[in-house]
Protein backbone atom coordinates (compact mmCIF):
# COMPACT_ATOMS: atom_id res chain seq x y z
CA UNK A 1 0.00 0.00 0.00
CA UNK A 2 1.34 3.37 -1.05
CA UNK A 3 0.44 7.16 -0.43
CA UNK A 4 -2.40 6.88 2.21
CA UNK A 5 -4.17 4.40 -0.75
CA UNK A 6 -4.31 0.83 -1.67
CA UNK A 7 -2.21 0.77 -4.18
CA UNK A 8 0.55 -1.39 -4.60
CA UNK A 9 2.14 0.80 -7.72
CA UNK A 10 3.89 4.65 -7.55
CA UNK A 11 2.30 7.97 -8.13
CA UNK A 12 4.27 8.26 -10.99
CA UNK A 13 3.30 4.50 -12.91
CA UNK A 14 2.24 5.17 -16.46
CA UNK A 15 -1.49 4.27 -17.27
CA UNK A 16 -0.98 1.37 -19.72
CA UNK A 17 -3.93 2.62 -21.90
CA UNK A 18 -6.92 5.01 -22.09
CA UNK A 19 -10.79 5.53 -22.50
CA UNK A 20 -13.83 6.65 -21.27
CA UNK A 21 -16.36 6.80 -18.29
CA UNK A 22 -18.92 8.63 -16.95
CA UNK A 23 -22.24 7.34 -15.27
CA UNK A 24 -25.68 10.39 -15.55
CA UNK A 25 -27.82 10.58 -13.35
CA UNK A 26 -31.05 12.67 -13.93
CA UNK A 27 -33.36 13.39 -11.12
CA UNK A 28 -36.70 13.24 -10.64
CA UNK A 29 -38.71 15.47 -12.02
CA UNK A 30 -36.78 15.35 -15.39
CA UNK A 31 -35.55 18.46 -16.63
CA UNK A 32 -36.43 17.29 -20.03
CA UNK A 33 -34.46 18.40 -23.64
CA UNK A 34 -34.89 22.11 -23.35
CA UNK A 35 -33.07 25.17 -22.11
CA UNK A 36 -29.70 25.56 -20.22
CA UNK A 37 -29.08 23.42 -16.93
CA UNK A 38 -27.97 25.07 -13.93
CA UNK A 39 -25.00 26.42 -13.02
CA UNK A 40 -22.50 23.71 -10.95
CA UNK A 41 -23.34 23.15 -7.38
CA UNK A 42 -19.42 22.22 -5.64
CA UNK A 43 -21.21 21.72 -2.72
CA UNK A 44 -23.75 18.48 -3.71
CA UNK A 45 -20.87 17.68 -6.15
CA UNK A 46 -18.60 16.89 -3.15
CA UNK A 47 -21.34 15.14 -1.17
CA UNK A 48 -21.75 13.04 -3.86
CA UNK A 49 -18.55 12.03 -4.58
CA UNK A 50 -17.65 10.93 -1.01
CA UNK A 51 -20.78 8.92 -1.16
CA UNK A 52 -20.22 7.52 -4.51
CA UNK A 53 -19.48 3.09 -3.97
CA UNK A 54 -15.87 2.78 -5.52
CA UNK A 55 -14.55 6.01 -3.08
CA UNK A 56 -13.05 5.71 0.16
CA UNK A 57 -12.60 9.03 1.11
CA UNK A 58 -12.23 12.43 -0.50
CA UNK A 59 -8.54 13.62 0.17
CA UNK A 60 -8.84 17.26 -1.72
CA UNK A 61 -10.62 19.36 -3.44
CA UNK A 62 -9.15 20.69 -6.79
CA UNK A 63 -11.56 22.84 -7.67
CA UNK A 64 -13.33 23.60 -10.89
CA UNK A 65 -13.01 23.00 -14.61
CA UNK A 66 -14.50 23.18 -17.73
CA UNK A 67 -17.21 20.24 -18.19
CA UNK A 68 -16.30 19.58 -21.74
CA UNK A 69 -12.48 18.90 -20.68
CA UNK A 70 -10.77 15.67 -21.76
CA UNK A 71 -9.80 14.17 -18.22
CA UNK A 72 -6.00 13.21 -18.74
CA UNK A 73 -4.61 10.06 -17.71
CA UNK A 74 -0.82 9.90 -17.63
CA UNK A 75 -0.20 8.38 -14.37
CA UNK A 76 -1.37 6.68 -11.27
CA UNK A 77 -2.00 9.54 -9.52
CA UNK A 78 -4.87 10.89 -12.58
CA UNK A 79 -6.57 7.80 -11.71
CA UNK A 80 -7.73 9.17 -8.08
CA UNK A 81 -8.76 11.86 -9.50
CA UNK A 82 -12.20 11.70 -9.70
CA UNK A 83 -15.02 14.98 -11.63
CA UNK A 84 -18.73 15.55 -10.87
CA UNK A 85 -20.52 18.24 -11.99
CA UNK A 86 -23.97 18.97 -10.58
CA UNK A 87 -26.34 20.68 -12.98
CA UNK A 88 -29.16 21.14 -11.40
CA UNK A 89 -31.33 17.89 -11.83
CA UNK A 90 -28.78 16.34 -13.82
CA UNK A 91 -25.38 14.95 -11.91
CA UNK A 92 -22.72 12.95 -13.97
CA UNK A 93 -19.53 11.57 -12.47
CA UNK A 94 -16.30 10.59 -14.63
CA UNK A 95 -14.57 7.93 -12.56
CA UNK A 96 -11.75 5.50 -13.54
CA UNK A 97 -12.74 2.83 -10.98
CA UNK A 98 -15.84 2.51 -13.22
CA UNK A 99 -14.02 1.06 -15.37
CA UNK A 100 -12.91 -3.43 -14.82
CA UNK A 101 -12.19 -5.13 -17.86
CA UNK A 102 -11.24 -8.32 -15.52
CA UNK A 103 -15.00 -9.74 -15.37
CA UNK A 104 -16.74 -7.95 -12.77
CA UNK A 105 -18.87 -4.84 -13.49
CA UNK A 106 -18.67 -1.86 -11.23
CA UNK A 107 -20.26 0.40 -14.09
CA UNK A 108 -23.52 -2.05 -13.27
CA UNK A 109 -23.37 -2.34 -9.64
CA UNK A 110 -22.57 1.47 -9.16
CA UNK A 111 -25.90 2.51 -11.67
CA UNK A 112 -27.78 0.17 -9.63
CA UNK A 113 -26.89 1.20 -6.14
CA UNK A 114 -27.96 4.78 -7.39
CA UNK A 115 -30.91 3.78 -8.76
CA UNK A 116 -31.94 2.54 -5.62
CA UNK A 117 -31.06 5.38 -3.28
CA UNK A 118 -32.80 7.91 -5.91
CA UNK A 119 -36.34 6.53 -6.98
CA UNK A 120 -37.50 8.10 -9.82
CA UNK A 121 -34.41 8.84 -11.19
CA UNK A 122 -33.00 7.81 -14.60
CA UNK A 123 -29.48 6.58 -14.70
CA UNK A 124 -26.68 6.02 -18.17
CA UNK A 125 -23.63 4.91 -17.99
CA UNK A 126 -21.03 3.75 -20.11
CA UNK A 127 -17.10 2.69 -19.83
CA UNK A 128 -14.65 2.39 -23.01
CA UNK A 129 -11.45 1.29 -22.18
CA UNK A 130 -8.29 1.26 -25.26
CA UNK A 131 -6.94 -1.94 -25.16
CA UNK A 132 -6.34 -3.50 -28.87
CA UNK A 133 -10.19 -3.72 -29.45
CA UNK A 134 -11.99 -1.88 -27.17
CA UNK A 135 -13.75 -2.74 -24.32
CA UNK A 136 -17.32 -1.07 -23.46
CA UNK A 137 -19.89 -1.51 -20.88
CA UNK A 138 -23.28 0.10 -21.08
CA UNK A 139 -26.07 0.62 -18.81
CA UNK A 140 -29.88 2.15 -18.63
CA UNK A 141 -31.99 2.51 -15.71
CA UNK A 142 -35.46 3.93 -16.12
CA UNK A 143 -38.26 4.69 -13.13
CA UNK A 144 -40.21 2.54 -15.28
CA UNK A 145 -38.39 -0.34 -14.38
CA UNK A 146 -36.83 -1.12 -17.51
CA UNK A 147 -32.85 -2.13 -16.67
CA UNK A 148 -30.41 -2.93 -19.57
CA UNK A 149 -26.79 -3.93 -18.87
CA UNK A 150 -23.97 -4.95 -21.50
CA UNK A 151 -20.32 -5.37 -21.69
CA UNK A 152 -17.65 -6.93 -24.14
CA UNK A 153 -15.46 -6.28 -26.61
CA UNK A 154 -16.00 -4.36 -29.52
CA UNK A 155 -16.74 -6.07 -33.01
CA UNK A 156 -16.86 -9.73 -30.85
CA UNK A 157 -19.57 -12.28 -30.12
CA UNK A 158 -19.08 -13.26 -26.63
CA UNK A 159 -21.22 -10.27 -24.57
CA UNK A 160 -22.76 -10.10 -21.00
CA UNK A 161 -26.25 -9.05 -21.97
CA UNK A 162 -28.97 -8.12 -19.13
CA UNK A 163 -32.37 -7.17 -20.81
CA UNK A 164 -33.36 -5.87 -23.89
CA UNK A 165 -31.87 -2.69 -25.55
CA UNK A 166 -34.95 -2.73 -27.29
CA UNK A 167 -36.66 -2.16 -23.74
CA UNK A 168 -34.40 0.99 -23.81
CA UNK A 169 -36.28 2.41 -27.09
CA UNK A 170 -39.36 2.14 -25.47
CA UNK A 171 -38.86 3.43 -21.91
CA UNK A 172 -37.33 6.49 -22.88
CA UNK A 173 -40.12 7.24 -25.90
CA UNK A 174 -36.97 7.40 -28.55
CA UNK A 175 -38.71 8.01 -32.07
CA UNK A 176 -37.84 5.06 -34.89
CA UNK A 177 -36.95 7.94 -36.99
CA UNK A 178 -34.32 9.50 -34.76
CA UNK A 179 -32.95 5.69 -34.59
CA UNK A 180 -32.87 5.35 -38.10
CA UNK A 181 -30.94 8.95 -38.45
CA UNK A 182 -28.60 7.94 -35.87
CA UNK A 183 -28.18 4.42 -37.91
CA UNK A 184 -28.84 2.93 -33.90
CA UNK A 185 -30.68 -0.65 -34.53
CA UNK A 186 -31.87 -2.38 -31.23
CA UNK A 187 -32.00 -5.66 -32.87
CA UNK A 188 -27.77 -5.75 -33.91
CA UNK A 189 -25.74 -8.12 -32.51
CA UNK A 190 -24.16 -6.21 -29.23
CA UNK A 191 -20.20 -6.17 -30.45
CA UNK A 192 -21.72 -4.16 -33.24
CA UNK A 193 -24.55 -2.32 -32.12
CA UNK A 194 -23.83 1.84 -31.53
CA UNK A 195 -24.23 1.98 -27.90
CA UNK A 196 -22.92 5.37 -28.00
CA UNK A 197 -25.42 6.36 -29.90
CA UNK A 198 -28.33 4.62 -28.03
CA UNK A 199 -27.41 6.13 -25.04
CA UNK A 200 -27.08 9.89 -26.57
CA UNK A 201 -30.68 9.46 -27.65
CA UNK A 202 -32.32 8.16 -24.26
CA UNK A 203 -30.36 10.75 -22.76
CA UNK A 204 -31.94 13.21 -25.11
CA UNK A 205 -35.03 12.53 -24.08
CA UNK A 206 -34.64 13.43 -20.38
CA UNK A 207 -32.39 16.13 -20.15
CA UNK A 208 -30.06 18.71 -21.91
CA UNK A 209 -27.00 17.23 -23.83
CA UNK A 210 -24.67 19.97 -23.92
CA UNK A 211 -21.89 20.43 -21.68
CA UNK A 212 -20.46 23.86 -22.96
CA UNK A 213 -20.42 26.64 -20.45
CA UNK A 214 -20.06 24.32 -17.25
CA UNK A 215 -18.17 23.41 -14.69
CA UNK A 216 -17.57 20.21 -12.80
CA UNK A 217 -15.52 19.61 -9.70
CA UNK A 218 -12.50 17.90 -9.28
CA UNK A 219 -11.58 15.59 -6.48
CA UNK A 220 -8.12 13.58 -5.39
CA UNK A 221 -10.23 10.60 -4.02
CA UNK A 222 -8.90 7.40 -2.18
CA UNK A 223 -10.51 4.78 -3.52
CA UNK A 224 -11.83 1.50 -1.80
CA UNK A 225 -10.04 -1.24 -1.73
CA UNK A 226 -12.24 -3.81 -4.49
CA UNK A 227 -12.04 -0.61 -6.78
CA UNK A 228 -8.54 0.06 -6.48
CA UNK A 229 -7.56 -3.57 -6.85
CA UNK A 230 -9.88 -3.39 -10.27
CA UNK A 231 -8.27 -0.64 -11.32
CA UNK A 232 -4.56 -1.34 -11.19
CA UNK A 233 -4.84 -4.06 -13.54
CA UNK A 234 -7.28 -2.49 -15.69
CA UNK A 235 -5.62 0.72 -16.28
CA UNK A 236 -1.61 0.02 -14.96
CA UNK A 237 -0.73 -4.04 -16.05
CA UNK A 238 0.18 -4.73 -19.09
CA UNK A 239 -2.24 -7.89 -20.59
CA UNK A 240 -0.75 -8.12 -23.99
Amino acid sequence: MTDNSFWDSAPDEPVARHGEFRLTVVHSPHPGPEGPLAAHDPVRAREFAAAFGTVDAVLGDLGTVPATDAIPLGTRSDLDLVRVGCWGGVTEIRDAALANIAGTFPVDEQADALARRLPGAVVVASVVVDHNSPYEAWKFVHPSGVNVFAAGWGGEADWTVLGDPAEVVTAFGIDPARLAERGVDPADEPGTLDWSGLARLALARVAPLDRRGLAASVFRVRHTEEATGDMEETWLQDLS
